[in-house]
């Protein structure tokens, strides 16, 4: 079990919808996954990234129903993949741009 919690070491103002005492990071992965790599600075980013590993960030990007382009194109470009292959690219209403 680590000392300090996931929710814990990431900025408070990616969780401000939310209570972030009631996220669980097992539970709620699909949901913290996508908003730290869409909105969260490079110590969050990085955070997540040690927290989950590659292939359970790369599942929940791809899986993941509202990504920016942006975000899109980063991670197609990490994983060596296609832009379609992410869900949240399939969908035109998606392709915005922050």
């Amino acid at each position: 079990m680590k000392s300090k919690t996931l929710t814990d070491q990431l900025s408070a103002f990616l969780f401000w919808d939310v209570d972030p005492s009631g996220i669980d990071p097992e539970c709620h992965r699909q949901f913290i996954i996508p908003r730290v790599m869409e909105r969260g600075t490079l110590a969050d980013v990085k955070a997540v990234w040690n927290y989950y590993g590659e292939a359970a960030v790369k599942t929940a990007l791809l899986s993941a129903a509202d990504l920016s382009v942006k975000t899109v194109s980063f991670f197609a470009n990490q994983f060596n993949l296609p832009r379609e292959a992410f869900r949240a690219f399939r969908n035109p209403a998606n392709h915005r741009t922050l």
